[in-house]
């Protein structure tokens, strides 16, 4: 058994893995203090795994937590993965390959399992990300943006008139305040990625396929006026990729 771990900026998620399926576990929040207690409550039960392939962009300190864990219980230690210039199929965009960060990477491994086509993938979380690849497995490079609950937070903590609001889809045009916020930061995510698509369409020469993977995928995804196919284990199935080619 591949224990496949996703560590975020505001969640954990996980995935057991035998041969090409993937268990996904229940995610668990990512901040330190409460780490620990959450690595007890959802991995104990577990088998102890053969291999740990993990993809952290939570910072040092998670990564700590999470090896210093694994060793005292099952006495091995998690491969983290890095973003490198070529593998799996993939060729890095970026000038510096490394500075791809880690999960946007193993998104790019995950999608070239599709098939050799051009594709787009949206990360809709903290962040929203979105990346390009060519029916060669050539990425283009990406754009990194606020995602829907780091806009809403924006607006909350630095304008007077506007409280907590959620991020249900009310519609086009919001009658409240609370309606207009909510509608107004789902257009930016959605406007965004759709506008991304066509341009990168046209520097395709071909009309790409889009994924959509993160917390708020599917929230997105209900209001994108472009078909979409939804992988909310994107990044553990990149993972299982890797795993898969050295062990």
């Amino acid at each position: 058994m591949r224990l496949l771990v996703d560590i975020g900026n505001s969640r954990v998620k996980w995935g057991t893995a035998q041969d090409h399926r993937i268990v996904s576990g229940e995610p668990f929040p990512s901040a330190s203090e409460s780490l620990e207690e959450s690595l007890d409550g959802h991995w104990l039960s577990l088998p102890i795994p053969r291999c740990i392939y993990a993809c952290n962009v939570a910072g040092a300190e998670a990564e700590r937590t999470i090896t210093e864990w694994v060793q005292k219980q099952w006495g091995i230690s998690p491969k983290f993965v890095g973003s490198v210039a070529q593998g799996y199929g993939v060729v890095n965009g970026y000038e510096i390959p490394e500075k791809l960060g880690v999960d946007r990477w193993v998104s790019l491994v995950a999608i070239r399992e599709f098939g050799a086509q051009p594709i787009c993938v949206a990360d809709c979380g903290t962040a929203l990300t979105f990346d390009v690849l060519d029916a060669q497995g050539r990425h283009l490079g990406g754009l990194i943006a606020p995602g829907l609950a780091m806009m809403k937070r924006v607006l909350v903590q630095e304008t007077k008139g506007i409280r907590d609001v959620g991020l249900d889809h009310p519609g086009f045009l919001g009658r409240s305040t609370a309606a207009a916020v909510k509608g107004g930061v789902l257009a930016a995510c959605a406007g965004l990625i759709e506008k991304s698509v066509g341009k990168a369409a046209k520097e395709l020469g071909d009309v790409p396929s889009l994924v959509l993977t993160g917390g708020d995928a599917e929230i997105i995804a209900n209001v994108l006026d472009r078909p979409c196919q939804v992988v909310p284990d994107l990044i553990l199935r990149g993972l299982l990729c890797i795993a898969r080619s050295v062990s």
